[in-house]
């Protein structure tokens, strides 16, 4: 077994391979002066099960950098026999266009399953589903790597008087696997009206709260934080502190700059000084089951 680094994973994939008891090695990445990728395996692959581990997430590579460097490595593996080859993707970007909104709109999340049938499988960490209810529906070979777990275990070390608030009726997915490993936990979900790209209305569910309670507001996603502010001014209502927790620390637009009156965390999906949640543990145990 090989685990490869790609260039949004590296030291996550270490700590996989390391869980995994397999070899390790980063995936050669650079780029010709026109800004054309090329990528190259620095071990032999012939005959080994080899797993990507690649997040898709904007740094000194794009995320369409990372989509055709993941492309270029799968196919060469293929050309070089690798015997078995999967994909690890703690965040996997494209998934939230999953229907047509506009005439003549793409369905990126059905083109990015087509694009990845080259993978034996598709491991994704906490994927972003609205209306496709499981990955199956629209993703064959992908499979989801639940972290409910690790996030309820990080709360049960670091707070004690709490209540888990979904920001509106989408997260309910993600805040009630949580609250399954937590001890009879407190939960409102908001209801949430879009009026833009960055701007949102939050409505509160008619509830009693503790004043005295720390509020954690849980979503999958934290891109520019808009969401989370809303949902800050309204918790602030009944909670005496409030914590932004995202599965996914995107942080676009100076959006922990914008948060910075909250206590603010994420899983270490995508990297950041608040990735603080770690994630490991979960994708070895998927992976092992295979």
């Amino acid at each position: 077994m090989l685990v490869i680094g790609c260039s949004g994973s590296h030291n996550l994939a270490k700590e996989i391979a390391k869980g995994l008891n397999a070899n390790y090695a980063d995936l050669v990445v650079d780029k010709f002066p026109d800004n054309e990728i090329r990528v190259r395996f620095s071990k032999s692959i012939k005959g080994r099960k080899v797993i990507l581990v690649q997040s898709f997430y904007n740094n000194s590579h794009s995320v369409n950098d990372k989509i055709v460097e993941v492309l270029f490595a799968a196919y060469t593996a293929r050309e070089l026999k690798a015997k078995k080859l999967f994909l690890v993707a703690p965040y996997l970007a494209y998934l939230r266009e999953d229907k047509r909104f506009e005439k003549g709109e793409s369905i990126s999340a059905k083109i990015i399953a087509k694009l990845f049938k080259i993978f034996d499988k598709v491991f994704i960490v906490e994927p972003h589903l609205h209306r496709f209810k499981k990955l199956k529906d629209f993703f064959p070979n992908a499979k989801k790597i639940s972290v409910a777990r690790e996030i309820s275990d990080y709360i049960k070390k670091n707070f004690e008087d709490y209540i888990l608030v979904g920001p509106d009726q989408e997260s309910w997915q993600w805040v009630k696997d949580i609250a399954k490993y937590l001890p009879k936990p407190s939960v409102v979900v908001f209801k949430k009206e879009r009026i833009g790209p960055e701007k949102v209305r939050i409505l509160k569910r008619k509830r009693k709260q503790k004043k005295k309670q720390e509020a954690i507001i849980i979503d999958d996603i934290i891109s520019t934080g808009g969401t989370m502010l809303e949902a800050a001014k309204e918790a602030k209502k009944f909670a005496k502190k409030i914590c932004c927790l995202g599965i996914h620390g995107i942080f676009a637009k100076n959006s922990l700059s914008r948060l910075k009156k909250y206590k603010v965390m994420s899983t270490n999906s995508i990297p950041s000084r608040v990735s603080k949640i770690d994630i490991t543990e979960s994708i070895v145990k998927e992976l092992k089951r295979g």
